[in-house]
């Protein structure tokens, strides 16, 4: 069938009759289609663009009537003040708050106990502390809990009342004795194989120790007056260093001739001195010991300092409630002395027991004690006439001791000088004159004594049983 083809009214070109659109030039012949893509794109978007203007009006109004309605709920409660890193925690914190460091809840304190009566009777029980060898303990301020040094490089808090862990923190290494500082900061000491201090802040148990870099084998650290500086001092490095807290910032440091093992906060010259005790050695024997007082806040740092000489082989000692005067055992001569230096320095000597290894003081500084390894005794001076009083026999070999804070009470571990420690029990000395009261059992390995702030209560941390015995009066 034939088509009649007409020419195209735009190019000419001939086209069938009646088509809407030109082959050869694309132009639209007549009314364009309703639908096809030429009419959407031009009445239709304009309906759209006005469907979408109108959709977003309705809805600009709903949200306007929807926020000018007042809250069922009422006003949102205050947002908690946080406390500056390094700062001590707010008053307004309350007490019973929950430690995010902490394991499990946190379970009411008991009543702190009575103050101690020299008089009084003691009574022990002990808690176990897990799969983990005690090291040193020391009482949390509160005396309502205590710190823990273990062998597993850790330190640990545990409720006196229940043995109850309830906070742990990794340190570099071991710990072989703690120090509290300030009511705050516990001091791993760690005296071999070790180069730095590392200081917990109790009270962010989630966050890493800050440590102090003091040098080779650390021997002792003490707080100064200030509330936020420390002094730290070593043995192979035979440094003295000044610290702030809780930076861990070192502010000066100084060397001297002998290895210091022991720092004392003394009282001279109507000021706080620092008294570092040290010792020299000759092919591994002891050959002369000293103690270098300064003036810690002088600049430079020790700039002067004065140099006593104090025996050979001197040990643990104690410092007057005053002050004024140190007294220490000497190991190898078998002597006690006590050394003043408040004002003109004077040296007092009096003979004791066999391998003396460390002195406390008694009754308002009136009695000296100290206890005499190798005899398994602990000997009495009155030192006002540096007289020996009496010599009083212990049940074992003494380790170490601690005196309650009124000093009328004396605390003697009795694991003995090897370590790991072997003996067990604990002497407890009182009176006037000084006499052993009581004589209580541990468990074996008995290693270190702390006794609370009231001096009502002391714990004994024994190293192969992995127990705290808590001594109570009665």
């Amino acid at each position: 069938m034939s088509e009649r083809r007409v020419p195209c009214p735009s190019c000419g070109a001939r086209i069938v009759e009646g088509a809407r659109k030109c082959r050869a030039c694309k132009a639209w012949l007549g009314e364009r289609p309703r639908g096809s893509s030429a009419s959407l794109s031009g009445r239709e978007p304009r309906l759209a663009r006005a469907a979408v203007s109108v959709a977003s009006g309705v809805a600009a109004v709903i949200i306007a009537t929807v926020t000018s309605l007042k809250s069922p709920v009422g006003e949102a409660p205050p947002l908690t003040a946080l406390t500056p890193e390094g700062a001590a925690p707010s008053s307004g914190v309350a007490d019973d708050a929950p430690n995010p460091a902490a394991f499990g809840p946190d379970s009411p304190e008991g009543a702190p106990p009575p103050s101690a009566d020299a008089k009084g009777r003691w009574r022990a029980r002990e808690f176990r502390i897990g799969d983990v060898h005690p090291l040193d303990v020391v009482f949390s301020p509160s005396g309502t809990s205590i710190y823990v040094s273990a062998d597993d490089a850790s330190l640990r808090e545990y409720k006196l009342q229940s043995g109850e862990l309830i906070h742990k923190a990794s340190m570099p290494a071991q710990g072989d004795h703690i120090r509290l500082l300030f009511d705050r900061y516990v001091a791993v000491l760690r005296h071999e194989d070790a180069a730095r201090i590392p200081v917990m802040d109790t009270t962010a148990w989630d966050r890493d120790p800050v440590l102090l870099d003091v040098g080779r084998t650390p021997g002792d650290i003490v707080a100064l007056p200030d509330g936020r500086t420390v002094v730290a001092a070593t043995t192979d490095t035979k440094r003295v260093t000044k610290f702030e807290l809780p930076t861990g910032v070192r502010l000066a440091n100084i060397t001297l001739p002998h290895a210091t093992g022991q720092l004392f906060l003394v009282q001279a010259e109507g000021r706080p001195y620092i008294a570092a005790l040290g010792a020299l050695t000759h092919a591994g024997r002891p050959a002369g010991a000293w103690i270098d007082l300064f003036d810690p806040s002088e600049s430079p740092f020790g700039a002067t300092r004065r140099s006593i000489a104090v025996g050979r082989e001197p040990r643990e000692g104690d410092i007057t409630r005053d002050g004024g005067a140190v007294f220490f055992p000497d190991r190898l001569s078998n002597t006690a002395i006590l050394l003043s230096v408040a004002g003109v320095t004077e040296t007092r000597k009096a003979p004791v027991g066999v391998g003396p290894t460390a002195g406390f003081l008694l009754d308002e500084d009136r009695y000296g004690i100290t206890l005499n390894a190798e005899g398994r005794t602990a000997s009495v001076i009155e030192l006002s006439t540096m007289a020996v009083k009496g010599t009083l026999p212990l049940r074992g070999e003494p380790r170490t001791g601690v005196t309650s804070p009124d000093r009328r009470t004396l605390f003697v571990a009795l694991g003995g000088a090897q370590w790991p420690p072997a003996g067990s029990g604990v002497a407890v000395i009182a009176g006037d004159p000084p006499r052993v009261v009581a004589s209580l059992p541990t468990g074996k390995g008995a290693c270190a004594v702390a006794v609370s702030k009231d001096g009502a209560r002391a714990v004994v941390a024994s190293y192969w049983d992995r127990s705290i015995t808590v001594l109570e009066q009665q």
